[in-house]
Protein backbone atom coordinates (compact mmCIF):
# COMPACT_ATOMS: atom_id res chain seq x y z
CA UNK A 1 0.00 0.00 0.00
CA UNK A 2 0.98 3.69 -1.01
CA UNK A 3 1.88 6.00 1.67
CA UNK A 4 1.33 8.98 -0.30
CA UNK A 5 -2.28 7.63 -0.98
CA UNK A 6 -2.81 7.69 2.92
CA UNK A 7 -1.10 11.40 2.98
CA UNK A 8 -3.14 12.73 0.23
CA UNK A 9 -5.89 13.18 2.44
CA UNK A 10 -3.98 14.99 5.11
CA UNK A 11 -2.69 17.45 2.30
CA UNK A 12 -6.09 18.65 0.87
CA UNK A 13 -7.47 18.90 4.64
CA UNK A 14 -3.92 21.50 5.21
CA UNK A 15 -4.79 23.04 2.11
CA UNK A 16 -8.53 23.32 3.02
CA UNK A 17 -7.69 25.20 6.15
CA UNK A 18 -5.19 27.43 4.81
CA UNK A 19 -8.07 28.44 2.48
CA UNK A 20 -10.44 29.12 5.13
CA UNK A 21 -7.73 31.54 6.73
CA UNK A 22 -7.18 33.08 3.76
CA UNK A 23 -10.88 33.91 3.61
CA UNK A 24 -10.72 34.22 7.41
CA UNK A 25 -8.04 37.26 6.79
CA UNK A 26 -9.63 38.87 3.88
CA UNK A 27 -12.86 39.36 5.36
CA UNK A 28 -11.38 40.49 9.03
CA UNK A 29 -8.62 42.73 6.64
CA UNK A 30 -11.68 44.74 4.74
CA UNK A 31 -14.27 44.54 7.94
CA UNK A 32 -11.97 46.68 10.27
CA UNK A 33 -10.57 49.85 10.09
CA UNK A 34 -7.49 49.11 12.41
CA UNK A 35 -6.02 45.43 12.22
CA UNK A 36 -4.95 46.32 15.87
CA UNK A 37 -8.34 46.01 16.97
CA UNK A 38 -8.34 42.30 16.31
CA UNK A 39 -5.34 41.57 18.83
CA UNK A 40 -7.74 40.06 20.80
CA UNK A 41 -10.48 37.91 19.21
CA UNK A 42 -12.80 38.27 22.05
CA UNK A 43 -12.80 42.38 21.38
CA UNK A 44 -13.69 42.01 17.91
CA UNK A 45 -17.07 39.56 18.45
CA UNK A 46 -20.22 41.06 17.33
CA UNK A 47 -18.37 44.21 15.55
CA UNK A 48 -17.79 41.86 12.03
CA UNK A 49 -20.14 40.86 9.33
CA UNK A 50 -21.60 37.56 10.39
CA UNK A 51 -20.10 35.78 6.93
CA UNK A 52 -16.33 36.34 8.42
CA UNK A 53 -17.34 35.39 12.08
CA UNK A 54 -18.68 32.38 10.47
CA UNK A 55 -15.35 31.92 8.93
CA UNK A 56 -13.67 32.41 12.07
CA UNK A 57 -15.43 29.53 14.08
CA UNK A 58 -14.79 27.75 11.07
CA UNK A 59 -11.17 27.98 11.25
CA UNK A 60 -11.40 27.82 14.72
CA UNK A 61 -13.36 24.12 14.03
CA UNK A 62 -10.86 23.20 11.72
CA UNK A 63 -7.87 23.14 14.39
CA UNK A 64 -9.90 21.10 17.06
CA UNK A 65 -11.37 17.38 15.69
CA UNK A 66 -8.54 17.35 12.75
CA UNK A 67 -6.01 17.09 15.11
CA UNK A 68 -6.49 13.87 16.18
CA UNK A 69 -7.34 12.93 12.12
CA UNK A 70 -3.14 14.46 11.55
CA UNK A 71 -2.07 12.50 13.99
CA UNK A 72 -3.98 9.12 12.92
CA UNK A 73 -3.43 9.20 10.12
CA UNK A 74 0.46 10.23 10.17
CA UNK A 75 1.07 7.51 12.89
CA UNK A 76 -0.55 4.80 10.53
CA UNK A 77 1.66 6.41 7.55
CA UNK A 78 4.73 5.69 9.48
CA UNK A 79 3.36 2.08 10.68
CA UNK A 80 2.95 1.24 6.78
CA UNK A 81 0.60 -1.23 7.59
CA UNK A 82 -2.86 -0.25 6.22
CA UNK A 83 -5.94 -1.53 4.68
CA UNK A 84 -7.39 0.09 1.35
CA UNK A 85 -10.28 0.78 4.20
CA UNK A 86 -8.09 3.27 6.08
CA UNK A 87 -7.28 5.34 2.39
CA UNK A 88 -11.18 5.57 2.27
CA UNK A 89 -11.83 6.89 6.14
CA UNK A 90 -9.73 9.27 5.60
CA UNK A 91 -11.75 10.98 2.51
CA UNK A 92 -14.83 10.24 4.19
CA UNK A 93 -13.82 12.43 7.26
CA UNK A 94 -11.88 15.51 4.79
CA UNK A 95 -15.23 15.11 2.56
CA UNK A 96 -17.30 15.50 5.47
CA UNK A 97 -15.09 18.10 7.11
CA UNK A 98 -15.17 20.42 3.82
CA UNK A 99 -19.29 19.84 3.66
CA UNK A 100 -18.87 21.18 7.68
CA UNK A 101 -17.02 24.21 6.40
CA UNK A 102 -19.50 24.71 3.54
CA UNK A 103 -22.60 24.58 5.87
CA UNK A 104 -21.28 26.46 8.04
CA UNK A 105 -19.89 29.64 5.89
CA UNK A 106 -23.06 29.72 3.97
CA UNK A 107 -26.67 28.15 5.49
CA UNK A 108 -25.34 27.77 8.68
CA UNK A 109 -28.84 26.68 10.11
Amino acid sequence: MNQLALLTPVLVLTLWTFTIFLVMAFGRVTSMKDPQDAAHTKDIKGTLPAWVERTSDNYNHLFEQPVAFYALTLSIALINNFEPLMIQLAWAFVILRIVHSLVQLTINI
